[in-house]
This record gives structure tokens, sequence and C-alpha cells, in this order.
């Protein structure tokens, strides 16, 4: 059946298209549990984390799971997803390419958890 083989590997790319974009869009949200997970699993894959940044992620992130509303499940969806979307875009860079990524993404991550 070459038609259905066809028509299955057009759905699976336009799926495949559509996540690739849904991460992408993840890693903008406003949300600033998520963000913050995000900025510090990037900040980590570029060997960025060290003593200082790893205390103010620790207290900004006690700090935004004690003011938040959400439960302790929807903070762990949120954490995995912002740890998987990070982990994705890094995979996605290819051989070298994380370096540009982390000059880029990796500091202003850490300028943002190092921020008051």
């Amino acid at each position: 059946m070459p038609g259905t083989r066809l028509a299955r590997l057009a759905v699976l790319s336009v799926c495949a298209h559509s996540l690739l974009f849904a991460a992408d869009a993840r890693a903008d949200t406003p949300d600033p549990y998520y963000r913050l997970i995000y900025d510090y699993e990037v900040a980590s894959f570029c060997g960025l984390v060290k003593l200082h940044v790893h205390e103010a992620f620790r207290a900004k992130r006690k700090a935004v799971e004690a003011d938040s509303e959400l439960s302790r499940d929807a903070l762990t969806r949120i954490r995995v997803g912002a740890m998987a979307d990070a982990e994705r875009e890094y995979m996605n860079r290819g051989l070298g390419g994380h370096k540009p990524w982390c000059r880029s993404d990796g500091v202003a991550g850490v300028e943002r958890i190092l921020a008051e």
C-alpha cells in the first residue's frame, strides 16, 4: 500500500514539525518557574553553573515554589517540561552547535538567575 505509507509519512512529518515548534514556543513562555528551570538547565549544559549560580538558583526556585498557587504535581510537570525542552534544544544543536547557544542563551540564563 504505497499510498497509505506516503500518507502516514506525511502525517508523521506534520506532527514532528509541530512538536519542534511547540518546544520553541514553550522556551519563550513568560512563566517565571519554567524560565528559571530552563535557564538553569541550559547553563548547566553549557558548564556555566558555579556555586554562586547554583545558590542563586536554589533560592529563587524555593521562593517561586513558595509563592506559587500551583500544586506540587503542576510544578513538577512544569519543571520536567522545562528540563526536557532544554535537553531537546541542546540535542538539536549538533556537534559544536551548542557553543554559540551557550554564549547567547546560556550566558543570558545565568544573568537572569543572578539578577535580583
